[in-house]
């Protein structure tokens, strides 16, 4: 497996972990009613799936996207990138610029 691939899917599945984690404190502790709304109603088990299946795709994007964030530190070093000459046509045109001399004024001894 390529390596951006596993860290992808090894971050991912810490999200997933935690969102476990928490959707299992929310069912246990009975957040407002939820663990025994769950446990009476008989698409109780369907809700604490799709609870569990979306609060993991939160968590595992959440955590993926810190991972890549601290990543960032890690930097290497390198050569800068490529340097392609961009084309003129892509480029704003330039303007001429006239360099106009202007005579000062008397002031009158302000500033």
């Amino acid at each position: 497996m390529p390596m951006l691939v596993r860290f992808v899917v090894m971050h991912a599945l810490v999200g997933f972990g935690l969102a476990f984690a928490v959707v299992g404190a929310l069912l246990w502790f009975d957040v407002s009613g939820l663990g025994t709304l769950m446990s009476t109603n008989a698409d109780g088990p369907l809700a604490a799936a799709v609870l569990t299946f979306f609060m993991g795709l939160t968590l595992g994007s959440v955590q993926v996207a810190f991972a890549v964030w601290f990543q960032a530190g890690d930097d290497h070093g390198g050569s800068g990138g490529r340097r392609i000459r961009i084309p003129q046509i892509f480029l704003p045109p330039r303007r001429a610029v006239a360099h106009v001399p202007v005579p000062a004024r008397k002031t009158g001894g302000r500033a």
